[in-house]
């Protein structure tokens, strides 16, 4: 596939990203962070405005563990919301709709991961990333928490919901979610060695300097 189909998919997903979170949190941006969902979108969303103009320009992607990282963030705000959220009593905010939700839970996770697959050079992700990518979920975690105990603004999802389920359910919630995003970097860690390298938007070779 070439590098103008690359360009164009990218700057799709880009707009699904952008359009997704201002939709979702038009009605307050800053208090929209507080979800993972609307974090894992904007990250989408900067790093697709990077990798956009470096494959239009011909100059150097992302790099891999941002890439791959970004990847994994909004793999998990897709399956969690689909699996977990979609069928529970769970509002994100008022602002929301059918529309706005299926665009930042599954257009756009669907798009960067298929982005991921089809155009990112592959064989570059070690084993370790897969650990090295959850800093980011616990600091989440760590951040949510501290909202909700000192703020008392409550917590953005219910299986983090302390008030709800107990520091024992809390517990619980860790490891099997902790565990499974594990898990699942693991795997786009395997996905990502035993693809073909891909060379569609390569890194620039460095420039030599005349003798």
């Amino acid at each position: 596939m070439g590098r103008p189909l690359a360009a164009l998919f990218r700057i799709a997903v880009l707009v699904a990203a952008v359009t997704g979170v201002y939709l979702t949190s038009k009605d307050g941006f800053a208090s929209s962070l507080v979800y993972f969902t609307i974090q894992s979108n904007v990250l989408v969303s900067v790093v697709f405005a990077w990798a956009s103009w470096a494959t239009v320009r011909g100059t150097g992607q992302p790099p891999a563990w941002l890439k791959g990282g970004t990847t994994l963030y909004i793999a998990i705000t897709g399956l969690v919301y689909n699996l977990v959220l979609a069928d529970a009593p769970f509002q994100m905010g008022a602002g929301t709709s059918d529309f706005s939700d299926q665009l930042v839970h599954v257009i756009t996770p669907i798009a960067a991961v298929a982005d991921w697959l089809l155009f990112d050079e592959h064989r570059r992700f070690r084993w370790a990333a897969a650990a090295a990518w959850l800093l980011y979920p616990v600091g989440y975690l760590v951040f949510a928490l501290g909202r909700g105990a000192l703020l008392g603004t409550g917590y953005p999802y219910p299986f983090i919901d302390v008030d709800a389920i107990g520091y024992d359910g809390l517990a619980l919630n860790l490891l099997i979610y902790g565990g499974a995003f594990w898990l699942l970097g693991l795997a786009l860690v395997a996905v990502d060695r035993a693809l073909p390298r891909n060379t569609t938007t390569p890194e620039p070779e460095p420039e030599r300097i005349a003798a």
